[in-house]
């Protein structure tokens, strides 16, 4: 078992990348995780992505907010795609960037939730039904938005949005969380 040390803040969110298996133990109760993976992905509130090797206490690479182009003010969701290459983090600022898990590198910067508003949840979908490698990913935000975004050309294909008020905040979430792992067919040109 590795202690993982590299954040400087509490860890908002956690996810293991979907290309294998490991074993994780808890304790001295071993348990296979439900979303098999060979490495994980880390953020925290004070906004550092960190790649881990479970194998490894030194991480892979480690993103930090003291990249201008990596600043969300602080981290809050994140999700990696089917074919562990991408990674999609959702920050406090209502930004969201696409980092590169095989370059250590942020790729792409998706504006579509409101400036100031947490994007809470990011989740890869499966619009073709081939269940191959998403290059879909619907993200939402305190604003009341579920934007989805296209990852091959990095523009937004269509923007659900319901009022605000507190107790609509995580209905989104749960949403995307419920979706997880469904495959959805879409025939409907794309909606902007």
């Amino acid at each position: 078992m590795q202690v993982f040390a590299g954040h400087s803040g509490p860890v908002q969110c956690g996810e293991f990348t979907p290309d294998g298996m490991y074993r994780l133990q808890a304790f001295t109760y071993p348990c296979t995780h439900p979303h098999p993976g060979k490495r994980i992905v880390t953020a925290d509130a004070e906004g550092t992505l960190i790649f881990w090797d479970p194998r490894s206490p030194t991480p892979v690479f480690k993103l930090t907010p003291t990249d201008a182009r990596f600043d969300l003010q602080g981290i809050t969701s994140l999700s990696v795609n089917a074919a562990s290459t991408l990674a999609v983090v959702g920050g406090v600022d209502g930004g969201v960037r696409v980092v590169s898990l095989s370059k250590g590198d942020v790729v792409g910067a998706l504006d579509g939730h409101k400036e100031g508003e947490s994007v809470e949840a990011v989740q890869f979908v499966d619009l073709s039904g081939a269940g191959a490698g998403s290059g879909v990913v619907v993200t939402g935000g305190t604003d009341g938005k579920a934007c989805i975004w296209d990852l091959s050309t990095m523009r937004l294909r269509a923007t659900m949005e319901h009022e605000v008020s507190s107790p609509h905040r995580f209905i989104v979430r749960r949403w995307l969380r419920a979706c997880a792992g469904r495959n959805y067919y879409t025939n409907r040109p794309s909606v902007s």
